[in-house]
This record gives structure tokens, sequence and C-alpha cells, in this order.
């Protein structure tokens, strides 16, 4: 009779009864380690991908002054083209030259015209180029690589912006970036690198070589992550039942998984709890899209729209009321940010103009999705824990609605867009998220620190299932 059969004999009934489920601990723990081995190995390198993530020298859009001088009306210039309608209009400087941008429906990438002499320009790749020029604070030669209308491997949807243009490098590691062209935004930096990084952490951590699969990936992931919650469990109970383990490497074993079994219920129920979430999303509704006439826009942009002191860098077409209305932005004498907004001839809105454009945006959204009444709109210019960084887009109008899920959306001023919905359930979704799976408290010491101790418990939880292999080998040699 074998050593743990004597001592289980012996045991109190709850030990023998902790002891007669070591096969199935081993069982779920070989299950458990495919999962152990994908996401712990793939978290272990994503504070590597942080540290090693290309970088941009700015994250602000250029700020340069437009010239408003001899400016022709956009009815002439969209008109001669046979241009009426449009989603979006305004004016940008490209090599020093004034041009008109549009947004046309059902077209992905933007279309130029001169402001000067009217002219259909083809300037799309100077422009990507030269904005890219102002992210990396570089001449050096770039090449426009067309438009991504989509999300993949490689740029995805935690970048959140769409469509963006993407323009190469000449540089070793194939740096590229990915713009937004509509808004000049810059929505990430790849190069080599991060590229392989971010492949290999999507096929392990995200399973995302089952993408095709639909609800098999989903239900895979829920069954290792079980598996993983059930063996430490197990695991544990069998440690408090064992009083001694036979072998050295045995008690080292358990002794680990001991001092091991937080981080790891903390990393895979929290883990459990984000793919549920996922799941039971609802989709975001479809975005809003403004609609201007082009006859209506028969005045150009001149001097006399601006501030005293005041210089442009942003004079864009946004919808309110159903008729067009400029938004320009800039600065008073090099010293103080502007903003107001102009009707279609050049005339000065009232004050509550902003106000009332986000309520009018806002209720848009909240009729889609049934929210009734909400409170007064507000302006918020920095993330925080509700509205976080993964939503990208700054400064947005926000208003919370008094539904049942405490309803709060987020928009963003520039074109419209619904930037974010956050409910309930995804605010206590995020604190768990945030503080059980990526362990954000730590980040008081630095994001160094909580990058190494991140990294340290993805590989203590690697060697530690290689072990539990080890030993369940030798198990199994010495039945046979």
């Amino acid at each position: 009779m074998s050593n743990a059969a004597v001592s289980g004999a012996r045991a109190p009934r709850w030990r023998q009864w902790l002891l007669r489920l070591m096969p199935w601990h081993r069982r779920l723990a070989i299950l458990a380690c495919v999962g152990i081995f994908s996401w712990a190995g793939s978290g272990m390198l994503h504070p590597l991908m942080s540290f090693m993530q290309a970088r941009p020298a700015t994250m602000s859009p250029p700020q340069q002054a437009l010239p408003l001088d001899e400016l022709l009306a956009p009815a002439a210039v969209l008109g001669a083209s046979g241009i009426d309608k449009v989603q979006g209009l305004r004016l940008v400087q490209i090599e020093g030259e004034p041009y008109y941008q549009a947004r046309l429906p059902s077209a992905d990438e933007p279309r130029y015209w001169h402001a000067r002499n009217g002219n259909d320009a083809d300037v799309l790749a100077r422009h990507a180029e030269a904005l890219a020029r102002h992210y990396l604070a570089s001449d050096e030669p770039l090449a426009y690589a067309g438009t991504l209308t989509g999300y993949n491997g490689e740029y995805a949807f935690i970048n959140r912006l769409l469509p963006v243009a993407r323009v190469d490098t000449s540089r070793e590691n194939r740096l590229r970036l990915y713009l937004d062209l509509y808004h000049d935004r810059l929505g990430t930096l790849v190069d080599q690198r991060k590229a392989w990084f971010s492949g290999f952490f999507q096929t392990l951590h995200s399973f995302g070589w089952l993408e095709a699969a639909g609800p098999l990936r989903p239900l895979l992931m829920f069954v290792l992550l079980a598996c993983v919650m059930s063996a430490t469990l197990l695991g544990l109970g069998i440690f408090v039942a064992r009083k001694r383990a036979v072998s050295g490497l045995r008690r080292w074993h358990g002794w680990a998984g001991l001092g091991l079994a937080l981080a790891t219920l903390s990393f895979a129920s929290s883990g459990a709890y984000h793919l549920l979430h996922k799941q039971r999303a609802e989709p975001m509704p479809k975005p809003f899209h403004a609609s201007f006439a082009v006859a209506d826009l028969a005045a150009s942009p001149e001097q006399a729209w601006l501030l005293p002191g005041e210089s442009l860098y942003q004079l864009s077409l946004i919808e309110l009321d159903g008729q067009p209305v400029w938004r320009a932005q800039g600065n008073q004498y090099g010293v103080m940010d502007s903003l107001h907004y102009l009707n279609a001839t050049g005339d000065e809105m009232t004050d509550d103009t902003p106000r009332r454009y986000a309520s009018e945006r806002l209720d848009h959204y909240a009729q889609v999705l049934g929210l009734g009444e909400g409170g007064e709109p507000a302006m918020q210019y920095g993330f925080d824990h509700e509205y976080g960084f993964v939503f990208k887009r700054l400064p947005v109008f926000k208003r919370e609605y008094t539904d049942a899920a405490h309803t709060t959306l987020f928009i963003d001023p520039l074109d419209g867009a619904l930037a974010a919905r956050v409910q309930d359930a995804d605010r206590l979704e995020g604190w768990v998220f945030g503080y059980l799976h990526k362990w954000e408290l730590l980040g008081l010491f630095g994001n160094n620190v909580k990058h190494a101790v991140v990294a340290l418990l993805g590989l203590a939880h690697v060697l530690l299932a290689v072990i539990g292999l080890s030993l369940l080998r030798r198990s199994s040699s010495r039945a046979s």
C-alpha cells in the first residue's frame, strides 16, 4: 500500500474526501496548463510590448495657422465638380497651400480641392505623409500605403479610429503610422517588433487562431478558465488535506501553488468575467452622419471671421438644427485657446451653441437607445476611471441618464461620433478587469513596477505548470 493511501486511510473523513479528488486535480490541471501557457506566457510579454512600443514625437495634431485670404466659396469649388452633398467639410493646409477637404457619402477616402483656384487636387498622399512627418518630427522619406476601412491583426479595435491612412517609413524596423485624415489624429504606430508581439499576443491571449470558429472560441476559453480555477481550488484543498508531500519537488510545487493561488484566481476569474461581459455586450448604434447641401456654403472663409488676435488651425463644418455651422478653433495672441462657431455666412453664433450642439447629438443617440431624458451635457477634457484611455477621443461631450443602467454617453465634438456608452455593468467590469486582471493598483508605485510584477507572476505560473506536468509524468511512469 502506498504512503498516500495509508495516510489517506488514517485521515479524518474531510481529508479523505479531499485526497480522493487528487486524480481530478491532475486531470483538470492538464487542461489548465493549456490556458496557463497561453495566457501567462503571452501575459508575460504584454509589459514588454508596452515598454517597447514605438512612440511619436508628439501626440497633438498640427496647429498651423490656416490662410484665410483670397479663398473661393465651397459652393463654387465643389459645385463645379458636380458635388451637391457632403458629410463633412473642412479647410486644411498642406505644404503651405489651403485646400477644402470633403467627406463624401459612401466614400472612405477624403477628396480635396484647392481653396484658391478651385482645382480638384490629388493630394491625399501628400496630406498623409505631411501628417506623418508632424507626428514623427522628421523630414525622412515616407510613402502613403493606402486606406484601411476595417480592423485587422495589426490595427486592432483598441485603436478605435476608422478609416485611417497608412504611411510607411523606410526605417529598418519598417515603422508605419495609421492616421485619421479627417481630423488629423494619430491612430497608432507599428513597427515589425510590435507587429510580431501583437500577433503573438492575439494568437495566444485572445485565441485569435479561433476567430473564424464563432462561438467555439469563447466556449473553449471559458472551459479552460474553469479548469484553471477548479484545479487551483482542488490543489489548495489537497495541500491542506495532505500532511506532508513525499518528495521535495512536490512540496515545492504545493507551496508555490499556495503562494500563487490568489493571483491565479484573480487573473482567471476576472478574465472569465471580461469574456462574459464582451459576449453579452450590446452592439453600438449606427454612427451619426451629417449631411450638408453644398449650395448652402456660398460664403468663403475670410479674415473677418477671426476673433481679435486670433489664428485658426481648425475650421470644419458641424450640423446644428439641420444647418451647416462652422466650428473655428485656434488661439488668440499666441497664448490663449479659442473656440467659436459661425453660421454658413460667417456670422458669430451665440454662446450657447456648444451646449445646443452637444444636446442635439446626444439626443440623437439617446433616442436610438431609448434612454429618455438626461442631464445637462458637460465637456470632459481628460481620461478617468469611467472614460478611460481605451476610448481614444478627447475632448468629449458627456451626459448622464437616469435609466436603470445609469447610462452615460460620450460624444466626439468634431464629428458627432458616439465615443463611448458606459453603463453600470461596464463600470463594474472595468473595475474588476483593471484591478484584478491588470493590477492597476500597482501603478501607484510606477508603471515599471507594475509591469515587472505582472511579468514575474506570469513567469511564475508558467514554471509552476511545468513542474506540475513533470510531477504528473513521474506519477504516470511509476504507475506503469
